[in-house]
């Protein structure tokens, strides 16, 4: 493991690129609507209950990180949230994501979610969840 001597992240790989900040998750929602900060909050707390995790701001986003990044809160809109699940396989059998696209030049999918209320979070969300925490726990 590497950690970054300005921001202290720690990283799988030495030197790996990255955006340094003391930005926080409250400072990420600055100006957000109550509505999407609440779904955000919500979403933290489903993954805290699953097992440790390090959410951290980015300039752009919210990553989820254990051993690894392994989940996104790309976008809180007026009254949704979008969450990307990144998978090295296509789970095109679902009911719950609106998008899944393979990322130029890998073998990973990007499985899109977009949040409106906290029960969007349901049974078959949470098999998801599950399986992107086991990938971000792995090395």
């Amino acid at each position: 493991m590497w950690t970054c001597t300005f921001c202290n992240q720690q990283f799988k790989n030495i030197n790996q690129t990255h955006y340094c900040t003391d930005q926080t998750i409250l400072d990420f929602m600055l100006r957000k609507s109550e509505k999407s900060t609440t779904l955000c909050l919500y979403f933290i707390q489903c993954y805290i209950e699953m097992g440790e995790i390090k959410p951290h701001a980015t300039k752009t986003m919210i990553a989820f990180k254990a051993a690894k990044n392994f989940a996104y809160v790309i976008r809180l809109g007026k009254d949704f949230i979008d969450i990307v699940l990144p998978f090295k396989i296509a789970y095109t059998e679902n009911l719950c994501f609106n998008k899944i696209a393979q990322v130029p030049g890998t073998n990973d999918y990007n499985h899109h979610l977009r949040m409106y209320s906290i029960e969007d979070i349901n049974e078959e969300v949470k098999h998801y969840m599950k399986l992107a925490y086991a990938n971000g726990k792995a090395i």
